[in-house]
């Protein structure tokens, strides 16, 4: 076996600690899957807080950042998370981020976190990739009682490398941040409250929007 050299450890060490460190925010998490599950049909909130999802046609123990992850087959596959009080932000803040690789660049869009349609009672949020002349960009967008916002930013990600993407909604802004790179808005959204699923690779219900690529290491701080 090859021995890693001291540099290499270290490297994989600092990406072990970023990974695991949550939110940008840095506020503690509401829910955390870490996809690394290889067998069954649940992926386990990490933080106890009992938000499981259910894995629908999904690919398990395929390579991660850190340890392993979950492939997404662009045609079925999705988690489905069942709502609840904690995952209903009101008017407190929501960051969501993931990691994503992929190569195909959507048709339109992957939805890759979202709770609520633009249908649903008490506004939505979602996360997805977008196609945009040709590339797919990442974009987030949030409904509520005050505004509705989307933020779209960064380069073309459908590279095969692994890319960090969170979504903020604050106060008084909101925020895409596409590893590390940071592009916001000041914009009031207010409440969000529906009681909708929580989905994770394609909408809730009757499906569609479905992600094509690894995921791993989805985390959501609500707070």
């Amino acid at each position: 076996m090859a021995r890693r050299t001291w540099a290499g450890g270290l490297a994989a060490a600092i990406t072990a600690i970023l990974v695991m460190a949550g939110p940008a925010s840095g506020a503690s998490p509401t829910a955390l899957w870490h996809l690394d599950e290889r067998s069954g049909s649940i992926a386990h909130d990490s933080t106890g807080h009992g938000y499981d999802g259910a894995i629908k046609n999904m690919k398990l123990g395929v390579a991660g950042v850190v340890g392993s992850a979950f492939e997404f087959n662009g045609t079925s596959s999705r988690i489905l998370v069942n709502d609840a009080p904690g995952l209903r932000a009101g008017d407190l803040d929501i960051v969501a981020t993931l990691r994503v690789s992929f190569t195909t660049v959507p048709g339109e869009d992957y939805d890759l976190i979202r709770k609520g349609l633009s249908s649903s009672s008490g506004g939505d949020w979602k996360m997805e990739i977008i196609r945009s002349s040709g590339k797919a960009v990442a974009y987030c967008y949030w409904k509520g009682s005050k505004a509705s916002k989307g933020k779209s930013g960064g380069p073309s990600l459908a590279d095969g490398k692994w890319h960090t993407i969170t979504c903020e909604k604050h106060a008084t802004q909101v925020a895409l941040v596409v590893d590390g790179q940071r592009y916001t808005s000041t914009t009031t959204i207010g409440r969000i409250d529906n009681t909708a699923q929580l989905s994770i690779g394609a909408k809730a219900g009757s499906g569609g929007d479905w992600y094509k690529g690894r995921m791993d290491e989805v985390s959501l701080a609500i707070g």
